[in-house]
């Protein structure tokens, strides 16, 4: 009996070892892979922001990309700016990390070089309630924070603001008031960095 029980403590130890030592070996060879899709996801994200085209294979997006935006470092702050075909920025994609209800809520803030207006914003890493608070995801949430005008004193709310029409999600009021709260820090604290807006 004594036996069965070493030889079945043995044979899991071996069976651990060896599952082990091949999800190291998965993970290390598709390591690259995995890397270069979290990249591709992360160019696809500052696109949407500038509203280009996130569409068509790999290569085309990176071609896209490398074409219309570089990375660079403003008053301190790492961001992607889209610059004109003649050089001139236009826009500003600034990342974000924040407290969401259940984890951080990471992405990207998209401002216009004048710093007048706000023209998108995308998530790339959230952790909210699926069906509720992870529909800040969804397009019809995102697409409310294009062209909405901002200066150095906006505090953006749900409902109406200077024209702009922002709605909740129903049903999550902590994730969409997280957001809110995140937008406003970004606004208030990094964005004014970058400069005076335009209508101040």
């Amino acid at each position: 009996m004594k036996k069965g029980r070493i030889y079945t403590i043995v044979f899991m130890l071996i069976i651990s070892a060896v599952f082990t030592f091949l999800l190291a070996g998965a993970n290390s060879l598709f390591l690259p892979k995995i890397q270069e899709n979290a990249r591709l996801a992360d160019m696809r994200a500052v696109l949407y922001v500038f509203n280009l085209s996130q569409d068509g294979s790999a290569d085309e997006v990176l071609q896209r990309f490398e074409q219309n935006i570089r990375q660079t470092t403003i008053s301190g702050i790492d961001l992607y700016e889209y610059s004109s075909a003649d050089g001139q920025p236009e826009a500003y994609a600034i990342p974000f990390t924040g407290r969401g209800l259940w984890g951080s809520i990471s992405g990207y803030l998209g401002v216009l070089a004048k710093l007048d207006q706000m023209i998108g914003l995308v998530f790339t890493d959230q952790s909210e309630t699926p069906g509720l608070g992870g529909r800040i995801d969804e397009l019809a949430f995102r697409e409310q924070f294009r062209n909405i005008a901002i200066t150095a004193n906006t505090t953006l709310t749900y409902g109406q603001t200077d024209g702009s029409q922002i709605d909740a999600i129903t049903g999550a009021t902590l994730t969409s008031n997280s957001v809110m709260r995140i937008i406003n820090q970004v606004l208030d604290t990094t964005v004014s960095k970058l400069g005076v807006t335009g209508n101040d």
